[in-house]
């Protein structure tokens, strides 16, 4: 019998009186306990970095060692590598695939940028995709709707190169330094990067993913117990059953293709499922290169920022079934996250408008349940002629001439507010350093403080400030300040 129970039990004995402030004093504990539960919730932190090939991943030393200061500056806290397992194996399949000294493995490349990412003391997260063609299935369709890599690749094959991966990244592998985070493919709900999606009518690329993802995770396992490996990936936008983009590369909307990943029927209740997925988080892309956070998309089973929570949904769900291996509690995290500009992209917004969205974005999503979003890229990247416009990456917080968008500043030192009541307001930021936050709010021409808030780098602030009416705010430590954020 617990404590609470004993304690009714003798209310008998007591008066009247007594009986009524054990009876509150009872009920206020579990509502304590409650509110516990639901802070705990929303008080986890939020880990921001950036994806970057083409600067972080450079070939030339001094333009990673220029870009990865510049992440640094912006206060990332991580970084997406990609990992693409056809160029490491070089196309020959290797003798002693789970071995990372096979000399027919060429890591040379990505070892440069783990380590200079190590040495500024930033995460790493390796996003494996992209099949040699030896480990690509037989019966590839003609023509390139199909990109190379990305037919029916060998799970076994996927988990002895997950376990040379695990070994040469454990911290014990020839002085290289750790990596604790794996991402399984990349936008597997798309034929751009897993294929087929359909055979017939219907859908086998989740099935075919939930191979990939069980054999990496075993393999990565096996060498690194302690890591965390990454599920999910999934593009934001797919196609209806009966109606494709483009017929010849159709695409699973990305909530379908959870569902069936996570072996749950259409209402989330638990569908048969002999294999259940591996995966320590899942991943989702939320991108959205032209509409607002606040956009919810046309089709409730895409995602965009502003219906993230269906992501959340869905994975609970399958936990309550006990359908995700291993079982308890999963992280969410936000591995593409983007809004292109104009300039110098014709199709994008304006910086400033991207700054803004990027901070209301952050926000939106830690509230939703993300505990990491990755901007892509750091820099815009250059433009390919034979890509249209609308695939033209204008979406990093440096224009591609280096030179800084507003976007730096709202990245490096995000501050929103919103209303609670007619009178209160709720901050929200991130520290870009650890001092006393100055709350301002702008006042005849001048910054009038608020409130003082002792803060710390790279920690979450969400004090409550009274203000009515409109007015401008933003957030002061020592020489930094935020942008100003409009309360309504």
């Amino acid at each position: 019998m617990t404590p609470h129970h004993l304690a009714i039990g003798r209310i008998g004995r007591r008066s009247w009186a007594t009986k009524a402030t054990i009876a509150l004093a009872f009920l206020a504990t579990m509502l304590a306990m409650v509110l516990a539960r639901a802070s705990d919730a929303s008080a986890h932190g939020l880990r921001v970095g950036f994806g970057d090939g083409q600067t972080l991943q450079s070939p030339v030393p001094a333009v990673r060692d220029t870009w990865f200061n510049r992440a640094v500056g912006a206060r990332a806290q991580i970084v997406r590598l990609s990992v693409f397992w056809r160029a490491v194996a070089r196309n020959r399949k290797p003798a002693h695939p789970a071995n990372p000294g096979d000399p027919d493995y060429d890591f040379s490349a990505l070892d440069g940028a783990i380590r200079d990412a190590s040495a500024r003391h930033l995460q790493v997260v390796l996003d494996v995709f992209r099949a040699p063609d030896w480990a690509e299935g037989k019966h590839r369709p003609r023509g390139d709707a199909v990109p190379p890599g990305a037919w029916k690749p060998n799970p076994r094959a996927f988990g002895q190169f997950a376990e040379a991966l695990g070994k040469r990244y454990s911290g014990h592998y020839h002085g290289l330094p750790r990596v604790r985070y794996f991402e399984v493919w990349n936008e597997p709900n798309i034929t751009k990067y897993l294929a087929p999606q359909y055979e017939g009518k219907r859908a086998t690329s989740p099935k075919l993913y939930r191979r990939l993802l069980n054999r990496f995770y075993s393999g990565v396992k096996k060498t690194q117990p302690g890591a965390k490996v990454i599920g999910g990936a999934m593009s934001p936008f797919g196609d209806s059953r009966t109606h494709f983009q483009d017929p010849s590369m159709p695409r699973l909307r990305p909530l379908v293709f959870e569902r069936k990943l996570l072996c749950l029927k259409r209402n989330l209740k638990p569908s048969k499922c002999p294999t259940k997925p591996h995966l320590d988080i899942l991943s989702q892309h939320p991108l959205n290169f032209t509409k607002p956070p606040s956009y919810h998309p046309f089709n409730r089973n895409d995602v965009q920022v502003a219906n993230f929570k269906s992501v959340r949904r869905t994975l609970r769900a399958a936990e309550r079934a006990h359908h995700v291996r291993p079982r308890g509690h999963h992280q969410l995290w936000a591995t593409e996250y983007s809004w292109y500009t104009n300039p110098e992209n014709p199709t994008g917004v304006s910086p400033m408008k991207q700054a803004k969205w990027i901070e209301q974005g952050f926000y939106l999503l830690w509230k939703q349940g993300a505990s990491t979003v990755i901007n892509y890229p750091l820099r815009d990247v250059t433009r390919d002629p034979g890509q249209p416009a609308s695939r033209w990456a204008t979406s990093g917080v440096f224009f591609h001439s280096g030179s800084p968008k507003p976007s730096y500043r709202s990245f490096r030192f995000p501050f929103v507010t919103h209303r609670l009541s007619k009178s209160k307001v709720r901050v929200w930021g991130k520290a870009p350093q650890s001092g006393t936050l100055a709350i301002q709010k702008s006042s005849h021409d001048a910054w009038r403080t608020l409130r003082h808030v002792h803060v710390r780098r790279g920690r979450l602030f969400t004090p409550t400030i009274r203000v009515r009416g409109h007015a401008q705010l933003r957030g002061k430590i020592g020489g930094v300040t935020s942008l100003p954020w409009r309360q309504r």
